[in-house]
């Protein structure tokens, strides 16, 4: 773990607030991390995140989680930390290791056992008061890692808790050697369980994550594994430095404008593009709307003699990197074998829709896509983007 000691050194010399949100900015686009700890610290301090802390990452990498707590609590977040799910006999001895470290760096901090009661409360109680609440399983006779993930599946449902980490030193899950960036947990769990690929407490995790999303946490609630030394980027950028675990988007599908809350649409699409949407994009009714559920993501195409117009595709600001965006896609791509769309050449998921299409035409102030589209029917298709009105003014795709 030498490989953190330069950039600790490095965080250990930067101011409190301003000098985190610099660090933070270095692990992706600079509007990136600003915009999570706005969305972060918008919320009640207990519902920010809960950290489950493995026993050979407390033994090789306490010091480097100590010191990402301590940036957390100079930008007024709080995350519970979990000790003892899988190692509970060792929970207290690395309870008071993570305690010295966080007194080290001048962290409020409260040890809380998952055995006392009220424990949500407690949990609620030390985060408003401006402290880290370190959560320890003791062992109980007769309980294994299962009982024990789903005690802290109740707290965390009690709390209002949008998202559960592990610090795991691979830092995700793989297969065939490879990170496995995201994991829809309603088609993919399946898969992932039967490759035979995944350690004993990887398919825990996955089990668990699976029951969390199914049951009754919010669409927004996440599970993630990722490394100690990617924590904060895992928090703080859309791309994320682990594997993402989330339930999959419900997509519904309207003809046109029909059944469509308007209202929340505009405010989903002001959300993704940074500015509202023009009045006249409503005033055309498209062919097809693609929402899902708690209106976090949408696709509206609009039908041509040449394929589908995507006009819009968009993801809330806060949902962006849960996958959303390829949930839409298989939705309407599954009755679109034609489409054709333009984007902003500044526009962040651009490398997203070079992998999607099957060609681009890179222009001054577009850059247009299409999938599906015969080779003949390119000029047109080109001449039918070009000829679109902009719905959202100025940087607007």
């Amino acid at each position: 773990m030498n490989a953190e000691a330069p950039e600790n050194a490095a965080r250990a010399e930067l101011a409190p607030q301003e000098a985190v949100l610099r660090f933070l900015e270095c692990t992706g686009r600079p509007s990136e991390a600003r915009l999570y700890v706005d969305l972060f610290r918008a919320r009640p301090r207990e519902q920010f995140a809960a950290i489950a802390i493995d026993a050979h990452v407390v033994a090789e990498a306490a010091a480097g989680v100590a010191q990402d707590l301590r940036f957390l609590a100079a930008l007024d977040l709080f995350p519970t930390v979990v000790l003892g799910l899988f190692q509970p006999a060792d929970a207290e001895l690395h309870a008071a290791s993570l305690c010295r470290r966080l007194e080290a760096e001048g962290v409020r901090h409260e040890v809380l056992s998952a055995a006392s009661g009220r424990v949500a409360g407690r949990l609620e109680e030390c985060a408003r008061s401006s402290g880290v609440p370190l959560l320890v399983f003791p062992p109980v006779e007769g309980e294994g890692p299962e009982g024990r993930l789903d005690r802290l599946n109740a707290f965390l449902h009690e709390l209002g808790t949008r998202k559960l980490l592990f610090l795991h030193r691979p830092g995700g899950l793989r297969q065939g050697g490879l990170l496995v960036p995201i994991v829809n947990l309603t088609t993919e769990s399946d898969r992932l369980l039967a490759s035979g690929e995944l350690s004993r407490k990887e398919t825990l995790i996955l089990e668990h994550a699976r029951r969390l999303c199914e049951g009754p946490a919010p669409p927004s609630f996440t599970v993630a594994v990722t490394s100690p030394l990617n924590l904060l980027r895992e928090l703080f950028t859309v791309k994320g430095a682990g594997t993402l675990l989330r339930r999959g988007a419900r997509i519904t599908r309207h003809h046109g404008w029909e059944g469509v809350d308007l209202a929340r649409l505009r405010e989903l699409l002001a959300s993704s593009f940074r500015r509202p949407p023009a009045d006249s994009f409503f005033a055309r009714t498209p062919s097809r709307v693609y929402l899902e559920e708690a209106y976090r993501g949408c696709a509206v195409l609009v039908a041509t003699p040449l394929g589908a117009y995507l006009t819009k595709f968009a993801v809330s600001a806060e949902a962006q990197g849960e996958g959303i965006a390829r949930d839409l896609w298989d939705a309407f791509a599954a009755e679109s074998p034609s489409v054709f769309w333009r984007a902003r050449p500044a526009n962040p998921i651009g490398d997203w829709y070079a992998k999607l299409c099957d060609g681009l035409e890179r222009l001054s102030d577009w850059t247009i896509y299409w999938k599906g589209i015969p080779p003949a029917s390119i000029p047109s298709v080109i001449d039918i983007t070009l000829a679109q009105p902009i719905d959202v003014p100025r940087d607007g795709r």
